[in-house]
């Protein structure tokens, strides 16, 4: 556990993955629906973790939710959540999850990380899951610093391939050299933020919080496949891959590798990590 280094924000404010036509893919090129029954979970001991570990119930802000996979992690813990996020087709998948949970203490709402609609001192944690990548960080702290209470946490999270295990790491090598995806859970490129990057014991997200002290995590979060078409369908998902112009031979390199790892049903693992980085407020 350390002190966060006081860090100045980078000239312009821009996010590790500046690609607007990326960014603004989910929801529309990228398919909300595919995205969010294909994409691997956060698992619940990290999701527990990124919050702070409490022994009850927080109000939490899941910011940039997409579809509301976190989101769902943390009803099951019990919490409060506001998920927020500026895809109204995105929030449409996670509304209608919502619809079919009544009991689930969260409300969705469209909004951005750098304009967070909700008031000072709101919430007791922030979460953002795939997410961190793509947004402006001194902008995307100051509003975290602002919806927090005291003592509160900032919780950051990807779910990377685990390029040390099996044919994970020949996907990993498929997308790195195509640039399409070495990074956080094989969705963004962006220098700094690379699968080897985030297991780096000395590597640390842009997360300007003056004084806030940081942790770091990982966790299991290996996915299983139901079929090689479900492998290549959530590659697909991929802002990179969707915006590709080579994307149907990408996918016919995808669907090559997943065959040569499918098991006797037809089943497809595919191994993961989940790392979490975690900052405390004073």
């Amino acid at each position: 556990m350390a002190d966060h280094p006081d860090v100045a924000p980078p000239s312009g404010d821009a996010p590790q993955a500046d690609d607007e036509a990326r960014r603004t893919s989910f929801g529309t090129l990228v398919d909300a629906e595919r995205y969010d029954r294909l994409r691997p979970d956060h698992p619940d001991e990290a999701v527990a973790w990124l919050t702070g570990s409490p022994a009850g119930p927080l109000d939490v802000l899941d910011l940039a939710a997409g579809t509301g996979k976190v989101t769902r992690a943390l009803a099951r813990l019990g919490h409060r959540v506001v998920s927020v996020d500026p895809s109204d087709g995105m929030l449409a998948v996670l509304r209608q999850w919502l619809s079919d949970s009544p009991r689930a203490q969260v409300r969705a709402v469209a909004g951005t990380a750098e304009h967070v609609p909700l008031p000072d001192a709101s919430v007791d944690a922030v979460v953002v899951g795939q997410a961190w990548h793509w947004l402006r960080p001194a902008a995307a702290a100051a509003e975290v610093a602002r919806v927090l209470r005291p003592g509160g946490v900032l919780g950051l999270a990807w779910v990377v391939r685990d390029a040390e295990v099996g044919w994970a790491a020949e996907l990993e090598a498929l997308f790195a050299g195509e640039r399409l995806g070495g990074t956080t859970g094989a969705d963004e490129v962006s220098a700094g933020a690379h699968a080897r990057d985030l297991a780096d014991e000395g590597w640390w997200p842009r997360v300007p919080l003056r004084g806030a002290v940081r942790e770091r995590a990982s966790f299991p979060a290996a996915q299983r496949l139901a079929s090689v078409d479900d492998v290549v369908a959530m590659a697909s998902t991929y802002s990179g891959l969707a915006l590709s112009q080579d994307r149907e031979d990408l996918l016919r390199r995808v669907r090559e590798l997943a065959d040569a790892a499918a098991g006797p049903d037809g089943s497809v693992l595919l191994p993961q990590v989940c790392r979490c980085f975690r900052y405390r407020l004073p």
